[in-house]
């Protein structure tokens, strides 16, 4: 199985997928940065409010986080799932999807002085939460390959 980011020109590399959280379980999209120093994924303000997330009525998470900008108070969706598109098959000719359950999904809200980003800056964080199922990695000039030969307790569909 593989998951494929796209490298930008700041060679970052991005997936994009779906999360899925209470009550609805309707499909959102949302574009990941991959992010090796993050230790959960998490959906950032822009994401937060592009997608009418109820933040104001989710659990806050009672201990400051420290992130690289400073420490913020996170907030949850509990029982969320990240969805992503992986290739699979012999030659990883087939498409199909992978669903990582979460059980607390980080939140950052926007604060009280919140701006929105352009449209081609938004991204979540995926992080090593999600990412230490993939123990092999490529990093080329246009996409950053991660693979996994077993997946264990994760549920895979060929629809979304």
């Amino acid at each position: 199985m593989r998951l494929i980011g796209r490298v930008d020109k700041l060679r970052q590399a991005r997936v994009e997928g779906y999360i899925r959280y209470p009550p609805s379980h309707i499909n959102q999209p949302i574009n990941f940065l991959v992010d090796t120093g993050c230790s959960n994924s998490c959906i950032l303000p822009d994401d937060v409010m592009r997608l009418s997330i109820d933040h104001g009525n989710l659990k806050t998470v009672t201990k400051t986080i420290v992130t690289a900008n400073g420490p913020v108070n996170l907030k949850v969706i509990q029982n969320a799932e990240v969805v992503l598109p992986v290739q699979v098959g012999l030659l990883d000719n087939k498409r199909a999807y992978i669903t990582f359950p979460i059980e607390n999904l980080a939140v950052l809200p926007p604060g009280p002085n919140y701006m929105p980003l352009p449209k081609q800056l938004i991204f979540s964080l995926l992080g090593m939460d999600i990412l230490s199922h993939f123990p092999r990695w490529n990093f080329g000039k246009e996409r950053l390959i991660m693979e996994n030969d077993e997946v264990l307790g994760l549920k895979m569909s060929f629809k979304l």
